[in-house]
């Protein structure tokens, strides 16, 4: 019995060390954080969009693939960054995971532009394993070939010239334009690509990706604070009656439910969210946008994705604060009286749940 327990204890601290040493490989942990590319503050706004984007099925070479997006800005506003985000999942070839070979283009007023791609984020399953394929995120700046309202349409082909073969989750487009009529805005967009999974030995606490919005930033300025994250593949798996998914907002993922719960209400903090990620077969990117204004810290605001049995990508997460000047309202804080009687539900709730 001693021997047993003694070789469970060393395979846990085996599999912890592997975490830790490696923590850039690739596996079902959350390991690969979302990086920011950009932040700004101008009067203006942001617009995130997947289009008619739909599951392709498998895309063989020479297949196309095809979403629209209609972009329609305030007039005289002017665009001044155009991204593209393509999801791309199981890249194999025969019963091996390879990278996929693409060409991209956009059409606009009947004219072709091909672009390439400005960076490539990817992950896997990470073990040894059947069908331990690639899966990604293709980004292309578009800020030159985006530049007024209309139909834009941007198409990928498998350009391999062998049997290489990949799928597509959807495109998603992200538009930010500057309009002087408009509120100023400071933002933060954070992009990449994380696999996460709680099976096979990964816990939901393994299975979480965390990124970061640094800086600082005045919240008593701040009139409102959105977060607009992406997720393919997140709360595909439906009808499980257990959480799937939680989304934490300046909150640490271990926190205790309802004990969090009355700590936030009496000293605030952040929150979290459970299942708020959902797709389906045919549309299988889930993107979620949530004020989080009464959640600000004055510095290093984060977010973390978690997964709990779902299987998911996390890839997009954007802040976004709007700023309406020195006299304007400030965020909305619970009442007094609102305050009070939370506390005392919350409280009854805590006690509850301990008998």
């Amino acid at each position: 019995m001693r021997r047993i327990m003694w070789m469970k204890s060393y395979l846990i601290l085996l599999s912890l060390l592997i975490i830790v040493i490696f923590p850039a490989s690739a596996s079902y942990a959350g390991d690969k954080p979302l990086i920011t590319v950009l932040h700004d503050v101008h009067p203006g706004g942001v617009e995130f969009a997947l289009g008619n984007s739909k599951y392709s099925g498998e895309m063989k070479s020479n297949d196309t693939y095809t979403v629209d997006f209609e972009v329609a800005v305030p007039a005289n506003a002017s665009i001044r960054f155009a991204r593209a985000y393509t999801y791309w999942v199981w890249s194999k070839k025969g019963l091996e995971g390879i990278y996929p070979v693409m060409n991209a283009s956009v059409m606009h007023h009947g004219g072709v532009s091909p672009v390439s791609h400005d960076s490539r984020y990817i992950d896997t399953k990470g073990f040894a394993a059947r069908y331990d394929f690639f899966s990604g995120t293709d980004v292309y700046d578009l800020s030159d070939r985006i530049h007024e309202n209309g139909t834009y349409s941007i198409s990928l082909q498998n350009s391999a010239d062998d049997e290489r073969t990949f799928c597509l989750q959807g495109i998603g487009l992200l538009i930010i334009y500057e309009y002087q009529d408009s509120p100023v805005i400071e933002y933060w967009v954070n992009e990449g690509c994380d696999m996460i999974y709680a099976e096979h030995g990964i816990t939901p606490e393994m299975a979480t990706t965390t990124t970061y919005f640094k800086g600082g930033i005045d919240t008593e300025k701040v009139s409102r604070a959105y977060l607009i994250t992406a997720s393919p593949s997140g709360g595909l798996t439906q009808g499980a009656k257990q959480t799937r998914n939680k989304l934490f907002f300046n909150e640490k993922a271990e926190v205790t439910p309802i004990l969090g719960d009355i700590i936030r209400i009496l000293f605030g903090g952040g929150k979290v969210w459970k299942d708020i990620y959902l797709t389906s077969e045919s549309a299988q990117i889930a993107i979620d946008e949530r004020e989080v204004t009464n959640y600000l810290k004055p510095k290093d605001n984060f977010a973390s994705i978690q997964d709990s049995g779902d299987y998911m990508l996390v890839t997009n997460a954007i802040m976004v604060l709007e700023f309406e000047g020195e006299g304007e309202t400030k965020a909305n804080k619970t009442a007094g009286f609102e305050l009070l009687a939370g506390i005392i539900a919350m409280s009854f709730a805590y006690v509850a749940g301990k008998r």
